[in-house]
């Protein structure tokens, strides 16, 4: 039962964490200036939302009835991932505030890691 509880706020805080990334390009295109609304979207949002990801992930291992679950190639593999989300995540903000071309390239670099993370997540090689 705590496994399923910590599977949904996983699911949950990924969906938050990422939400804002799809929307990002139209509105930037569209609304000027938007770069400083999305620095504290992403400061006061995505980042809680990406901690919540990593401890409600953990939990959710922890939880589950597999034995060693730590020593997963995908565990292991997950966790890079998520710093490199980290990092990436920390840049965007910075790039939102500054106002730089690197919003896009690092937007980018999010839905790939976004993308892995969720082959990760789902066929667990």
């Amino acid at each position: 039962m705590m496994n399923d509880f910590w599977l949904l706020l996983h699911i949950l805080s990924a969906i938050v964490a990422f939400g804002v990334l799809f929307s990002q390009p139209l509105i930037g295109r569209e609304v000027k200036g938007s770069g400083e609304s999305f620095a504290k979207v992403g400061l006061y949002l995505q980042a809680p939302a990406l901690a919540v990801l990593l401890i409600s992930g953990i939990l959710t291992a922890v939880s589950s009835s597999v034995d060693g679950i730590f020593k997963e190639t995908w565990i292991s593999a997950a966790f890079v991932v998520w710093f490199a989300m980290a990092v990436v995540l920390y840049l965007l903000i910075s790039a939102h505030r500054k106002g730089t071309t690197a919003v896009a390239p690092l937007s980018g670099v999010m839905h790939l890691l976004l993308l892995v993370g969720l082959v990760l997540m789902i066929w667990q090689p």
